[in-house]
C-alpha cells in the first residue's frame, strides 16, 4: 500500500520552468503581493507618516518577492539540475521545487524587510523560523492542488494528441518517396552498411556501435554495425522521415506501428519489436512536425 501512494506520488510529470515563465510567475506574483498589502493598508488606520513608510514596505515586498522568484527559478536549476534531472521531472520534484520558491521568497522578504518591521524587541532568527512555518502551512496545499490540476490537464491533452496520432496510424502509408537503398561507409575499413530505408525501421546507439533494425516479411533483424549515431543521421539528413528522436536513437517515421504517452514524454512502437523508442522533450516538436507531413 506503501509503496504504491509513493508510485503515485513519483508519477512523470513536465519540467516547464523557463525563463519566460519565469518571469511572467514572479510578474504576477510580485503585483498580487502589492495589492495584498496595499488593501491592507488602506483599511487600517494609520498617520500620513506611518501611511509613506507602510506604503515603502509594500512596493519593497512586492520587489523582494520579483527577485526572490528569479534567483530560485534561474539560479538552481542552471547550478543543480542536469538534463537527466528535468527529463526524469516528477510530481514530487515539482512539489518541493515549487515549496522551494515560497521558501525562497520567506527567506528574501525576512531578510530584506526585517528592518522596516515595526516591532520592538523582535528575533530575526524567530521571526525567520516563524516566516518558513507560515509559509509551509499556507503553501503547501494549494501547490499540491495546482500541481495535480495541472498534471490531469497537460495528461488529458497528450491523451488527446496520442489518441489522434493513433488513428492516423491505421490509415494506409503515403508512398511519397521511392524505394531507397543506400551504401554507408562505417567505422570499420572493410565493412559498409547497406540500407534499405523500405524496411528500416529504426538505430540505437549501443558504445561504439549501432544497432540497425530492418523489419523482413513476419520478423525483425537486428545487426550492429561500428559508427556513430551522429555520423549514420548525417548520411540520412536528405530524408525527412528519418530523423532522431532522442540521443540514442533515429527512426524512421514511414514505420511507425503506434505510438503511447504521458504527461512527460511519448514513446513509439515498431511491428514486432519489444521495446518501444523514447521521444525526448527537446525533439518532440520537431517529430509532431514530420509525423503530421506523413500522416496527415
Amino acid at each position: 500500500m506503501k509503496s504504491k501512494f509513493f508510485k503515485n506520488l513519483s508519477i512523470p510529470y513536465p519540467y516547464l520552468f523557463h525563463t519566460k515563465r519565469n518571469l511572467i510567475i514572479a510578474c504576477a506574483l510580485s503585483i498580487i503581493i502589492f495589492l495584498i498589502n496595499y488593501y491592507s493598508l488602506q483599511n487600517t488606520s494609520v498617520s500620513n507618516v506611518f501611511l509613506v513608510n507602510k506604503l515603502y514596505a509594500c512596493l519593497s515586498a512586492s520587489f523582494v518577492t520579483f527577485l526572490s522568484i528569479l534567483f530560485f527559478t534561474e539560479l538552481v536549476p542552471k547550478v543543480f539540475f542536469t538534463a537527466e534531472i528535468k527529463e526524469s521531472w516528477n510530481t514530487v520534484r515539482e512539489f518541493f521545487f515549487t515549496l522551494g520558491i515560497l521558501i525562497s521568497i520567506a527567506l528574501f522578504q525576512n531578510s530584506f524587510l526585517y528592518p522596516l518591521k515595526n516591532v520592538s524587541n523582535s528575533n530575526f532568527f524567530l521571526s525567520l523560523v516563524n516566516t518558513f512555518i507560515y509559509v509551509i502551512l499556507i503553501g503547501t496545499v494549494p501547490i499540491f492542488i495546482i500541481i495535480w490540476v495541472n498534471y490531469v490537464i497537460i495528461l488529458k491533452e497528450n491523451l488527446r494528441s496520442v489518441k489522434a496520432y493513433n488513428k492516423e496510424l491505421e490509415k494506409e502509408l503515403k508512398q511519397k518517396d521511392k524505394n531507397v537503398v543506400l551504401s554507408i561507409k562505417t567505422n570499420n575499413v572493410n565493412e559498409t552498411l547497406i540500407l534499405d530505408l523500405t524496411t528500416f525501421l529504426f538505430a540505437k546507439s549501443e558504445g561504439n556501435y549501432v544497432d540497425i533494425y530492418t523489419k523482413n516479411i513476419d520478423s525483425v533483424d537486428v545487426k550492429p554495425y561500428r559508427i556513430s549515431i551522429q555520423k549514420l543521421l548525417n548520411s540520412l539528413s536528405d530524408y525527412s522521415f528519418i530523423l532522431s528522436t532522442h540521443r540514442s536513437y533515429i527512426i524512421n517515421i514511414k514505420n511507425i506501428r503506434r505510438t503511447s504517452g504521458n504527461a512527460r514524454n511519448y514513446k513509439i512502437s515498431f511491428p514486432d519489436v519489444s521495446h518501444e523508442v523514447p521521444v525526448s522533450r527537446s525533439k518532440f516538436k520537431l517529430f509532431k512536425e514530420e509525423f503530421d507531413k506523413y500522416y496527415k
